[in-house]
């Protein structure tokens, strides 16, 4: 992973994800969009699972 590395609750994360998902939704999205949308939101998900798997959740 490139850039900051910065530390989300599992709480944030899962809002995190849910505002991608709709922000997803928009009008007017280009392929390019997507691509670094669905990017975004499989590390997300990763940092999920991560947490759960960590944490017993």
């Amino acid at each position: 992973m490139s850039g900051i590395n910065t530390k989300f609750s599992y709480k944030q994360l899962h809002t995190l994800k849910h505002a991608l998902l709709e922000y997803m939704m928009r009008d007017g999205i280009t392929e390019n969009d997507v691509k670094s949308e669905q990017a975004l939101l499989l590390k997300i998900n990763y940092q999920i699972e991560e947490m759960k798997e960590r944490y017993n959740i």
